[in-house]
């Protein structure tokens, strides 16, 4: 990875793993606070914060924070957790509250963590818990890992805590989640400590990814993902085949299509149509196809057309979904085109229940077209029981125009009707 890459993913991963603090956020009630702090007194506490950090990487700040250089600014700061967790700006909440943990020593972390954990409130401040933590760990990892371990932590928190310390110390904070032990399916150890590598190497994180199992490892690769993605096509297309392991690349590649295919359809159909595994390629062609139909349709279907069979039959169905939608009659002519490839009855499904809000006609008539012969008589019990309910009148006169088409049952059991 070059130098310029490199500074590239951390920056960006330490503002994604900052902002990971939102992903908790309730809505807090405004208190009086005790302390408060002038507006002068936070615009001065910010311009100072920039002045400082400007520059500087996450490690460096991260150093600075656990020699505690930080507590040495010379603006004014809250000493009292409940007079920050008062305040009804969100903003000045958190400025405050960063402030706050930056001059915490770091042995006192667990009484402050312990006490908002176990408050009353404790579940509307999950962005605050989230902040603390990563404090803490960024300070303390082992210190912050220990107490979850022996106070029932939830998931999130064991992740969040790993994460921290993962995306400043990747080798150190996956040994530590590989020898932690971890109840369920999900090991979350494990989880966290490969969303904080990707954060600032994901090329790092796919190494690791290897060595998962089960549930764990595909939560990670999806964890992943927007790591990846967020360099662009190209990278996210040479991330994935460099993944060493068939069955992890495998499922990366199901994992990202539908993100590929918003970035360039016609990049990632052509990507599509290079992966080896069979299966797989077929499950991704249905996601390009369907993400690919919605902005450009003609395209879409110019490139199922080209695709060999064990594949077209898969990708078919992204488009007959939105086809179907949009003009059922012209829908069904396209798929019935394809050809009687008993593969297509997945979209031939599609076909029928999308275009019968719009076409009950088109999607009645277009029931025979279904291989399966037990599939066809239950579409046709569902909808045209349904158009009964909806118009009984149009659809008895379809049936009595068809019934030499329709299963005998079937026009018997709705003529007793």
């Amino acid at each position: 990875m070059s130098s310029k890459k490199s500074q590239m993913i951390l920056s960006a991963g330490g503002i994604v793993l900052a902002l990971g603090a939102g992903v908790m956020i309730g809505r807090i009630s405004s208190q009086d606070s005790s302390e408060a702090v002038t507006e002068a007194d936070v615009a001065a506490a910010r311009a100072s914060a920039r002045a400082t950090e400007r520059g500087m990487s996450l490690a460096e700040r991260v150093n600075r924070k656990r020699s505690g250089q930080d507590r040495e600014a010379s603006t004014p700061a809250d000493t009292d957790l409940s007079s920050i967790l008062g305040l009804s700006s969100r903003l000045d909440r958190t400025q405050r509250l960063l402030a706050f943990l930056d001059r915490l020593p770091a042995d006192q972390f667990a009484n402050v963590y312990d006490e908002l954990r176990n408050s009353p409130s404790a579940e509307l401040r999950g962005s605050e818990r989230s902040l603390i933590l990563q404090a803490w760990a960024e300070r303390d990892p082992l210190s912050a890992l220990t107490f979850l371990q022996e106070n029932e932590a939830n998931d999130w928190e064991r992740e969040t805590a790993v994460a921290t310390w993962a995306a400043n110390d990747p080798q150190a904070a996956f040994a530590w989640a590989s020898s932690a032990a971890d109840e369920g399916n999900v090991n979350n150890w494990l989880l966290g400590a490969t969303r904080g590598i990707a954060a600032t190497n994901p090329e790092l994180a796919r190494d690791f990814l290897a060595q998962l199992e089960g549930r764990t490892r595909d939560q990670a690769i999806n964890a992943v993902r927007p790591y990846v993605m967020q360099y662009g096509f190209d990278y996210a297309a040479s991330w994935i085949s460099g993944v060493s392991d068939d069955e992890v690349r495998n499922r990366a590649s199901r994992e990202m299509a539908r993100d590929m295919a918003n970035l360039d359809p016609e990049q990632a159909g052509s990507w599509n149509a290079a992966i080896a595994d069979t299966d797989t390629r077929r499950d991704v062609s249905e996601t390009v196809a369907d993400r690919w139909a919605r902005t450009d349709l003609d395209a879409a279907r110019t490139w199922v057309e080209g695709l060999p069979e064990n594949t077209k039959s898969e990708a078919a169905e992204g488009v007959a979904r939105h086809y179907a939608r949009q003009d059922p009659a012209a829908a069904a002519q396209w798929l019935a085109g394809l050809g009687d490839n008993p593969d297509l009855d997945g979209a031939r499904r599609i076909l029928v229940e999308e275009s019968f809000r719009n076409s009950p006609e088109t999607s009645l008539e277009f029931v025979s077209n279904i291989t399966d012969a037990r599939a066809q008589e239950g579409y046709y019990w569902r909808y045209l029981g349904g158009w009964m309910r909806r118009d009984e009148a149009a659809a008895r006169q379809w049936m009595n125009s068809n019934a030499q088409v329709l299963p005998e049952r079937v026009v018997r059991r709705f003529n007793q009707q």
